[in-house]
């Protein structure tokens, strides 16, 4: 079975089981543990920002931020593709209490220009509902991994500073953008006010996330992180999986956009799939087979009876995420096998459908 679904299904290896092994055993709910403070001082350090907390996940990390940056009553600007918006708005709403404030970007980035559409959209005086922080994301899940640029986020920076907006990101795969376009973890810090990563995707540790800030909200941060159950006793064999992923597995990132660029190249060859290659920067390839004429649904569990385990994103959409353990050799087979499952369903070969398609153009 080639499993395609997410990059959160990487294993430790060897030389970080080795490395969990090797870990402390104290209390970090007391803050005894030698390996969770490790981690936490090289996340800070990495990433240029005061203080870093261990989280359990990256949900946790996204919601104990919204507690550190608003009150109960307030809103939050989200691109309504963003994590915080799909997956997390029920408990934006139960945990921090806040209502999510949505816009639609054309391109999945956040800008000055449509924060104040957001704003402008709900214009109250000061006894109701207030904006406090604007939330992105990067990469852009349902956006095929794309990265957010860190120009735009730097204009994004400007624009909520002069609006006295704190900004969060939900940088759970950070990593990825960080080697696609080479720029240093840092360059992106300093342009917000936290950040969560996640170590549990394509870094492939097998637990964790970080959230990073100032001394001050960190501090804070620890308070809900007991509050939600978050706070954590013998962790140091997780936070040494971490700290091993951030020392030896972000350049190897690098492997998964490259086979995820070769699976989209394989896969826009049949013309009843549709993406475009050039938009798949890092490890995700999202694909519109609507023109099969089944839903993705439909489609992903013919390709799990083939041997290949997909993701349903939206109705029309399937999500294929490459990851440590996913050579070239199996997403070539992956592409073999969703050629043959959308040619079985549509009952139409998509040789010759193209030639049709040519013969009409």
């Amino acid at each position: 079975m080639i499993d395609l679904r997410s990059d959160t299904l990487t294993r430790p290896t060897e030389a970080m089981l080795w490395a969990m092994s090797q870990a402390s055993a104290g209390d970090d709910n007391f803050g005894e543990d030698r390996s969770t403070a490790m981690l936490e001082d090289h996340c800070a350090e990495l990433f240029g920002l005061e203080a870093a907390v261990f989280v359990p996940t990256g949900t946790m990390s996204n919601q104990i931020a919204l507690r550190v940056h608003t009150r109960p009553g307030d809103e939050v600007i989200v691109d309504e593709s963003y994590h915080l918006n799909v997956y997390e708005s029920a408990p934006s709403a139960d945990l921090a209490g806040v209502s999510l404030n949505t816009v639609a970007s054309p391109d999945g980035i956040l800008d000055p220009h449509l924060v104040d559409q957001a704003l402008e959209a709900r214009c109250r005086d000061p006894r109701y509902s207030q904006a406090r922080l604007v939330s992105i994301e990067n990469t852009i899940n349902y956006r095929a991994g794309q990265v957010f640029p860190l120009d735009r986020l730097a204009d994004l920076r400007r624009g909520t500073e002069s609006r006295q907006l704190r900004l969060h990101m939900d940088g759970a795969r950070l990593f990825n953008a960080v080697v696609a376009t080479g720029t240093k973890p840092a360059r992106y810090a300093e342009q917000i006010d936290t950040l969560s990563v996640c170590f549990a995707k394509g870094l492939g540790a097998p637990f964790g996330s970080v959230l990073a800030g100032p001394t001050d909200l960190m501090a804070e941060a620890r308070y809900y992180r007991k509050s939600y159950g978050g706070a954590m006793h013998q962790c140091g064999s997780l936070a040494e999986a971490a700290r091993y992923a951030l020392q030896h597995n972000i350049d190897r990132l690098a492997e998964d956009h490259a086979t995820a660029g070769e699976l989209a190249r394989r896969l826009a060859e049949n013309p009843l799939i549709h993406l475009d290659p050039e938009v798949v920067e890092t490890n995700i390839v999202v694909v519109d087979v609507s023109a099969a004429g089944q839903s993705a649904t439909a489609i992903a569990n013919l390709c799990r009876a083939a041997g290949l385990l997909v993701l349903p994103l939206t109705s029309r959409h399937l999500r294929m995420v490459t990851r440590m353990g996913i050579d070239r050799a199996q997403v070539v087979a992956a592409a073999d096998i969703l050629h043959r499952v959308i040619k079985d369903v549509s009952g139409r070969d998509s040789a010759s459908v193209r030639t049709r398609c040519a013969a009409t153009s």
